[in-house]
């Protein structure tokens, strides 16, 4: 018999694990970035580019991670039709006198990973898009390179990394889901345990770092957050410090019609009530007010007082 079968979750609960600290690791390096920008005398493009090239083994691990997590998500999807699928099918690699008593599932040898995306998608209901097998394909070698071999020329890049990330997130975990496992993630790691009211000012910087970083194209694509579209103060992160308050314009119209009456934020995944009226303080064009209390998300004052 064969004993300790893994289930979907287990696969799934790892590979997210895996994205998230791949992607804490790049992001704590640009955080640096900005530190050194913020206190110091700022960096020229010689100074960051010797950075980042100190870097190249914390990135090589991250992107490790990222290949590693990306592996237990497409076995998490494979196991959901059947965890069988994943244990070569030649007998001749079963563990020894597997015959004759109870054996773990893990000793049996599984396909390669390789194979992955070609088992998934013979099996799924939903195929994955024929760039993602590049993708992955790109991910292993790099991560192949770096823990087997030594590639002089290979140069690990951080954008790309959280590009990757929010790739593999959206096709193997959900549509705009990593805010959401970003924040279950940080909200449970050590430095929560720690400091707690600061776990959710990290998760709101992290993204207003990213948003940043990425194109409009992408921020709309997977966060669901057009920067080209006006912005409106969020409410509820505004409530987390005074600096998110003044910082924090991450709510906009849903949809983005005169007369919506729905604002929605993308770093704290909600949607909230707004009233259509024009601001009453003269000197503010505002037109979104809070319906709750009446504070206009333009200038964030009261309306009528």
């Amino acid at each position: 018999m064969i004993t300790d079968i893994p289930r979907s979750s287990d696969f799934r609960e790892h590979g997210v694990d895996y994205l998230n600290l791949g992607w804490g690791i790049v992001l704590n390096h640009y955080f640096a970035l900005v530190d050194e920008k913020v206190w110091g005398v700022g960096l020229d493009s010689e100074r960051e580019a010797a950075f980042w090239g100190a870097a190249q083994r914390e990135l090589a691990t991250a992107l490790s991670l990222v290949a590693q997590g990306t592996e237990f998500l497409l076995k998490a999807e494979i196991c959901q039709v059947s965890p069988w699928l994943l244990v070569s099918r030649d007998p001749g690699d079963w563990p020894k006198g597997c015959e004759k008593g109870d054996v773990q599932y893990s000793e049996f040898r599984t396909i390669d990973a390789k194979d992955l995306v070609k088992v998934y998608n013979t099996f799924a209901d939903c195929r994955l898009p024929e760039d993602f097998a590049g993708i992955f394909g790109s991910l292993r070698h790099q991560r192949n390179s770096t823990m087997h071999s030594v590639e002089r020329g290979l140069r690990h890049v951080p954008k790309p990394i959280l590009e990757t990330i929010l790739i593999v997130s959206e096709h193997l975990i959900g549509t705009r889901r990593w805010s959401l496992e970003r924040r279950n993630f940080v909200h449970r790691d050590r430095y929560s345990v720690l400091n707690p009211e600061g776990r959710e000012e990290a998760v709101i910087g992290e993204l207003l770092l990213v948003t940043n970083l990425l194109t409009n194209s992408q921020t709309t694509r997977f966060f669901g957050f057009n920067k080209k579209q006006r912005r409106y103060g969020c409410p509820t992160c505004s409530q987390v410090s005074m600096r998110l308050a003044i910082q924090c314009r991450t709510a906009q119209l849903t949809p983005n019609t005169p007369d919506s009456s729905e604002i929605f934020c993308f770093t704290c995944d909600k949607t909230i009530s707004v009233v259509r009226s024009r601001c009453s303080h003269g000197d503010c064009k505002g037109n979104v007010i809070l319906s709750e209390t009446g504070e206009c998300l333009t200038c964030w004052r009261r309306c009528g007082q």
